[in-house]
């Protein structure tokens, strides 16, 4: 009697437990769609041991814990190693695995079978010393056990080429395959774009290319796929970056049933509200509802498709301005000796400066390209207020007398100041993350020279109208440094109800953002990871957005280790 008591209770406890969840999953489906929800962040700091920042890595979720594998941080790292963040506990754990380990790689695949978790594909960066070395991608299919810790290689037969940047998901005993870079013989191993549909019978440890109906999606890498019920999957997003630069906003689901699999692309209604670049920020499914974080519309500026190594060994140019694209490869491409953005592109050489020009940019100083044009014409503009100053000659000439010059120079004197400390300003902020590290020892720039000669010579026009600055002319206050503005993350909601719970129409649309910051939310990232585990989103690692700012040049602050939850608001009793 006594064992069927226990037993009772433990089976209440159960019950308890479960209705606790599901109560809290439905919370979440809410507060997304209301946008009321509460971020909540964990920073590396505060979590001991932890894991190594990065980016570009592969996150799931199985039973009460994320477990995080691979990534990379420059082109020259690349990670293996498999955590596990304890959701409960809220703290990181090394497993010590046995067996066969994945090598060093990053745009892999990482999904959850049972107590298994199958790792597929993926790529590892070529090394410092050879430049020109093509990448390595992998067809290799990977099975790690949760239970007894342990690697195993799988050997399978009629395996897709290798390819990076794919989608994988579980349905069933298969694992379905889409898209990705793919290096293919049949194309001389040229890495190209795939929209093929490949499915991994996990029961036999066989490959099978899908057919599939057309029309079809176009090729891309870096798409979100979602799994809608058992017969259905949506696609969404993705990047082109090959032949024509193509960042998709579009909407497919895949139907699987019978030999030959349907697609159908679906309409995209309120596309103003749609997150930007889903290619570099992942979706995830909550309830009847599709998440995905980014920067707010308003203060977007195009972003382009990131030109990896893969595509840089392709011969394309590259776009210019991009918030993510070319600066991380280009700042990111050697972990000590930073490439230079020179006039805009990569691999363009400095022309001869003027002697004007040589004032304005230092030796050690690259010259701004068009993705500093603003900085440019507040210099230029600023040399042109300070000519009365810098060149006084004109000034003391016969064709002024000597009272117009003091009235001059007086009139200048606190615009002239105030613009030089500007100057400054610009000088020491221009193109900071991509300068090249000055040695130590280097004597001071000459534009800080020219700029202490400027100051000093204001000064002895000061000291010589001090009288009249003591009847009435206040001492001009030095400006203060302007804050800089941090891009934070916003949720962006897709509503698929139209398409999930026995509903076929044919949209889907992108419901209005809530305006305005929300409390909490981390500054902007992309290339994070974003999963769902028991009423909360996980997001993980991830590499700043923007890296032109000054506090972003060290390396270890351009990437991220940190845990971000989004939660529903706690219920008051």
């Amino acid at each position: 009697m006594e064992i069927i008591h226990e037993s009772l209770k433990l089976q209440r406890w159960c019950d308890c437990a479960q209705n606790v969840l599901r109560k809290t999953s439905i919370k979440l489906v809410k507060a997304v769609g209301d946008f009321n929800i509460l971020w909540k962040n964990i920073v590396s700091t505060d979590v001991v041991p932890t894991i190594t920042k990065r980016f570009s890595h592969a996150a799931c979720v199985l039973e009460n814990n994320m477990y995080v594998f691979g990534g990379c941080t420059t082109n020259a790292t690349s990670f293996n190693d498999l955590w596990r963040f304890d959701l409960s506990m809220r703290q990181w754990i090394r497993p010590l695995a046995t067996g066969t380990y994945p090598v060093p790689k990053a745009y892999t695949t990482m999904v959850n079978y049972k107590a298994w978790l199958i790792v597929f594909g993926g790529w590892t960066y070529p090394s410092l010393s050879q430049y020109y070395q093509n990448v390595t991608m992998f067809n290799d299919v990977h099975f790690y056990c949760v239970n007894t810790h342990k690697w195993m290689l799988i050997s399978a037969a009629n395996a897709p080429p290798p390819m990076a940047g794919h989608s994988a998901c579980i349905r069933g005993d298969e694992m379905i395959v889409f898209g990705g870079l793919v290096m293919s013989a049949v194309q001389n191993f040229q890495i190209q774009c795939s929209n093929d549909v490949w499915v991994f019978d996990i029961t036999t440890f066989t490959w099978r290319k899908q057919p599939t109906t057309k029309p079809r999606p176009p090729p891309r890498y870096a798409q979100s796929m979602i799994r809608l019920d058992s017969d259905r999957l949506m696609l969404l997003g993705g990047v082109q970056t090959l032949q024509n630069r193509f960042v998709y906003s579009d909407c497919w689901i895949l139907t699987m049933k019978g030999p030959t699999w349907t697609w159908k692309e679906i309409a995209v209604r309120n596309k103003e509200w749609a997150s930007a670049n889903i290619w570099c920020n992942p979706a995830c499914k909550v309830g009847d509802k599709v998440v995905s974080l980014s920067r707010s519309r308003n203060g977007w500026n195009t972003a382009k498709p990131m030109v990896t190594s893969a595509v840089r060994l392709s011969n394309f140019s590259r776009p210019e301005g991009a918030p993510v694209s070319v600066r991380v490869e280009q700042s990111l491409q050697r972990p000590i000796d930073r490439d230079q953005n020179i006039n805009g592109r990569r691999g363009v050489l400095p022309r001869q400066l003027s002697h004007r020009e040589n004032q304005l940019n230092p030796p050690g100083q690259p010259v701004a390209g068009p993705s500093n044009n603003q900085n440019r014409n507040i210099d230029n503009g600023a040399q042109n207020n300070l000519s009365p100053i810098l060149n006084p000659k004109p000034l003391l000439s016969s064709d002024f007398d000597h009272n117009k010059k003091e009235s001059t120079l007086r009139r200048n004197k606190n615009k002239g100041m105030k613009i030089v400390r500007q100057l400054q300003e610009a000088n020491k902020y221009r193109m900071a993350a991509f300068a090249c590290d000055a040695a130590q020892n280097d004597p001071p720039p000459e534009n800080d020279l020219i700029n202490q000669r400027q100051i000093a010579h204001l000064e002895r026009l000061e000291a010589r109208n001090g009288e009249d600055d003591q009847h009435g002319n206040q001492p001009q206050r030095q400006p203060a440094v302007k804050k800089i503005k941090r891009n934070t993350l916003t949720m962006h909601v897709l509503d698929i109800s139209t398409v999930v719970n026995g509903n076929s129409m044919n949209y889907v649309s992108w419901l209005c953002p809530r305006l305005g910051e929300i409390n909490g939310a981390p500054e902007e990232l992309v290339m994070y990871s974003l999963v769902k585990g028991n009423g909360e989103l996980i997001m993980f690692g991830g590499v700043h957005n923007d890296i032109s700012v000054p506090n972003y040049i060290e390396q270890q602050q351009v990437y991220s280790n940190s845990i971000h939850f989004i939660m529903p608001p706690r219920d008051v009793i």
